[in-house]
């Protein structure tokens, strides 16, 4: 019966406390969640992203003009949630002066002279510096291509949702939600800003503005011009996935009738040699023996 007792009284205790303090535990709760919607507390001072976004604002290219066309690049790139433009600003910084420091730090060990150390890190540190944005260039390059190359199959897979009934956004929809790779990765994102508040246009427009091939400008003028002047939307996305195969086709037998040319530089360069050395060595070698 004691214990009883001393059981009810606690949990009166427990209650009347709870109570008392269910409005402060409500506001935390509720501070809790703030970071799900991506406001979380502010970086740390030790953070290395933050140190390099300080780097960037003061570096070149990190404000302005030069920024903007940053994050265009890392945009088509697919590299926007990772790097921003202030970020990849001061990477080009830092990498090169690492770079420079760790081959001076090189002559301390005795393992190179201080002046060869200084010219070799320059050399390196140059390396560095113009690595980056071609890293990054050829990273758009590639996913440009990637995404050309995708996007009759999604055009087909979309002209038949829409002849099976289906809307346009709800086509869309399905293949984002069934395939993968770059092309689906930027319909995700223009459907995202159409759910956002933006018009089909506009976020096609800025879809291809991040993507800047002819291919898909060609597509968003023509879906554009179909919703203004009620073209069959069915028979537009086949006419553009015909075309667009037929672009790529001839592209292909282009740049097939380019490869013998290309080749004839290389074999000029490197095999003729070789061939000239191996054949003609011998008898050079006895007409010297038989004029010596």
């Amino acid at each position: 019966m004691f214990l009883l007792v001393v059981v009810l009284i606690a949990a009166s205790g427990f209650f009347l406390l709870r109570a008392a303090a269910a409005k402060r535990i409500q506001v935390e709760s509720t501070l809790g969640r703030i970071p799900g919607y991506g406001y979380g507390e502010p970086a740390r001072t030790n953070d290395p992203r933050a140190w390099l976004r300080r780097i960037g604002r003061v570096a070149p290219g990190g404000r302005g003009q030069a920024a903007e066309t940053l994050r265009l690049k890392l945009a088509a790139a697919g590299w926007s949630r990772l790097l921003t433009p202030e970020e990849l600003a001061g990477l080009k910084v830092v990498v090169p002066l690492t770079v420079y420091g760790m081959v001076l730090s090189l002559s301390l060990f005795g393992v190179l002279s201080l002046g060869i150390a200084a010219v070799v890190g320059l050399i390196l540190a140059a390396i560095a510096y113009v690595s980056i944005p071609l890293a990054i260039d050829t990273r758009v390059r590639g996913r440009r291509d990637k995404i050309v190359a995708s996007l009759p199959t999604v055009l087909d897979l979309m002209t038949l949702s829409v002849e099976a009934g289906m809307s346009f956004d709800a086509s869309l929809q399905r293949v984002v939600r069934r395939l993968h790779g770059p092309l689906i990765d930027e319909l995700a994102l223009m459907l995202r800003d159409s759910q956002l508040g933006a018009s089909r246009g506009d976020a096609m427009a800025a879809m291809a503005g991040r993507v800047d091939a002819p291919e898909m400008t060609s597509f968003v003028r023509a879906l554009v011009q179909a919703d203004r002047l009620g073209v069959p939307l069915a028979q537009m996305l086949r006419t553009q996935a015909d075309d667009l195969r037929t672009r790529l086709r001839n592209e292909a037998e282009e740049q097939a009738m380019k490869a013998p040319v290309k080749m004839l530089f290389p074999t000029v360069l490197l095999i003729f040699p070789a061939v000239f050395i191996v054949v003609l060595g011998p008898a050079v070698i006895s007409l010297m023996a038989n004029l010596g």
